[in-house]
């Protein structure tokens, strides 16, 4: 379970700021574009009450005089407007990119431990989802929210200067409306919170799903599968319903302030121009502060609208900033190494758990000389993935060191290590691209010639030349158009072009036919023997040619030696072979 987010709004808001970075002049601007639009705006209604009064007294030249004031304020207050919105629009898509793209960025930085905080699903709805809420928040905070204010201390300021003695009406509406606003604000935010982190597993839920269309048809799930979805659309439905009706509250409560507060006006300004004649306070005046009752309130709707979205944008935010400040677990030194000798690889006395009261790996003590060929085999959840994990530094040691030509791996800049150990993993992924492009991950400055020798070697070319347009051949969504014996020989030969010094194959050829396996392997031995080579396999034919096996169970290392040597005085792997020959002399192995 992820760490709570503890930052205050205040703390949340800071560490969102730098994402406004280059469009600072956009949000300047709007500001100032608002500022001028709302002081027209109020000009607008204080002029009026001249117009009125003109028309009243016949006066035609003070009709005309302020018509074209009037008409000058409200052309201005137009402008400003539009240029508010095209400044604000800019500011708020430059800041929802900077976001997505600092997320993106942090997370490419991660190490598994770090992706395992967080599942692919949310991640997705932190990206998008959140950045989206957040955006839409800001837009409305530079622009409505800056509006708002302006409008009502200019009113309120005009209020006073047309009619002071009404004026006092406001500074008993106003501050119940914002209390208002507070109360209701504090009430919804837990409820948006439970439904964010529901989106998490609704998304979670429709990504397996679709990956895994073909199980749900073949097993005719389909019904249970729509029932899951349908529990966790209905939690979203029933707390976003139970947050709407807190919510619902900020209407009526504005429009009780709004009708109070004209009422009051009206009847106070009546009884002032009826008792004094028209001395102390004009019609146009009363219609004036009407208006700016009007003007007023409407702030305060603008703000209480706004204040809902920034609810659910609050939610949003922490979850942004959470994902923002993980620090990865794994990062390189302040003064790393950057070249590795060779392949050589030593664990020394290695201790690790993903979780600090189980280790997974116990008391590792193992050497191998660069360019020799290890095979690695053991029953599910014996930790040989994780074994060679610590050798890229996928994952770090919790006690002991693993050494890598010589040196921790600790020690290593991470891209250096990276670049020299090539790990091709059973569920290895191909990205929508063409084939070349996908071969090019392993090196960008490839020649032909060294794609085709890499796909010789994993066996790959003679199907890629059978496609019609061969190494340009489009590769669809995580490799669907390829079967999975290709998308791994894709995989192996992607890592073969790094040219790497370590070469970790975790149960790669699984669905490869026995015969391409050892083809492979083949081929690896004979063209390029200096590298040091890792092989996770569960089938004993796969490994059985390496220099070295390792017999793995329960995280601990517990035969060593090579295949004939294993048979001997192994009965882990002796219950292997005789499972996998099924039942036939060891010698059927050969």
């Amino acid at each position: 379970m992820r760490k709570e987010n503890k930052n205050s709004v205040f703390q949340t808001l800071g560490k969102l700021r730098p994402y406004v970075k280059e469009h600072r002049f956009d949000t300047y601007m709007t500001w100032i574009m608002v500022l001028l639009e709302s002081v027209c705006e109020v000009l607008v209604a204080y002029f009026m009450q001249f117009l009125i009064d003109s028309v009243k007294a016949g006066d035609g030249d003070a009709i005309i005089r302020f018509a074209i004031i009037i008409a000058s304020m409200a052309m201005v207050a137009a402008l400003t407007g539009i240029m508010a919105g095209y400044y604000s629009a800019s500011a708020a898509a430059g800041f929802g990119k900077n976001m997505r793209e600092a997320m993106f960025v942090k997370i490419q930085d991660f190490s598994f431990e770090n992706i395992d905080k967080f599942s692919t699903s949310s991640i997705v709805t932190r990206t998008t989802t959140d950045v989206t809420n957040v955006q839409n928040a800001f837009l409305m905070i530079i622009r409505a929210v800056i509006r708002a204010p302006f409008m009502m201390i200019f009113s309120l300021t005009m209020c006073f200067v047309t009619r002071w003695q009404l004026a006092w009406i406001y500074l008993i509406i106003v501050p119940f409306v914002f209390a208002a606003l507070i109360v209701i604000a504090s009430l919804a935010h837990p409820t948006f919170v439970k439904i964010f982190e529901k989106y998490d597993v609704l998304n979670e839920e429709v990504q397996e799903n679709v990956d895994g269309m073909r199980v749900v048809k073949s097993f005719n799930l389909q019904k249970k599968e729509n029932e899951k979805f349908r529990k966790i659309s209905d939690f979203i439905y029933r707390n976003f319903v139970k947050a709407e009706r807190l919510l619902a509250f900020n209407g009526p409560s504005l429009n009780l302030a709004v009708y109070g507060a004209t009422i009051a006006i009206a009847i106070f300004g009546a009884i002032t121009i009826v008792n004094s004649g028209g001395t102390e306070m004009s019609v146009g005046a009363l219609s004036t502060m009407i208006t700016y009752t009007m003007m007023i309130m409407m702030s305060l709707m603008m703000v209480s609208m706004v204040y809902v979205m920034i609810i659910i944008a609050r939610n949003s935010a922490e979850r942004i900033v959470e994902l923002v400040d993980e620090k990865p677990a794994i990062v390189s030194p302040e003064n790393p190494v950057t070249e590795i000798k060779d392949g050589s690889v030593e664990f020394k006395n290695v201790n690790f758990a993903y979780n600090a009261d189980k280790y997974v790996l116990k008391n590792v003590n193992l050497s191998f000389k660069s360019g020799t060929t290890v095979g690695i085999i053991g029953s599910t959840g014996s930790s040989k993935t994780t074994l060679i994990s610590l050798i890229a530094r996928l994952y770090d040691v919790k006690e002991g060191e693993v050494k890598v030509g010589g040196v921790n791996v600790k020690e290593y800049d991470l891209t250096v290590l990276r670049d020299n150990v090539a790990v091709v993993l059973q569920k290895n992924t191909l990205f929508t691209g063409t084939i070349k492009e996908n071969l090019m991950w392993g090196n960008e400055n490839a020649t032909e010639e060294e794609l085709w020798h890499a796909t010789d070697i994993a066996q790959a070319s003679e199907f890629i030349r059978s496609f019609p347009d061969g190494m340009n051949t489009m590769i669809v969504e995580g490799g669907g158009n390829v079967s999975g014996g290709q998308k791994q020989r894709l995989c192996i030969a992607r890592a073969l072009l790094k040219n790497p010094k370590i070469l970790i194959l975790d149960d790669t050829t699984s669905a490869c036919d026995t015969a391409t396996d050892a083809m492979i392997r083949k081929q690896l031995a004979a063209v390029r023997p200096d590298i040091t080579k890792f092989i996770i396999s569960q089938r004993i034919l796969s490994i059985k040619d390496c220099d070295e096996i390792l017999v793995m169970n329960e995280g601990e290392v517990i035969g060593r030696g090579t295949d004939a040597e294993l048979r001997k005085n192994c009965d882990v792997y002796q219950e292997l072979v005789v499972s996998q020959m099924k039942g036939g002399d060891f010698d059927a192995a050969e």
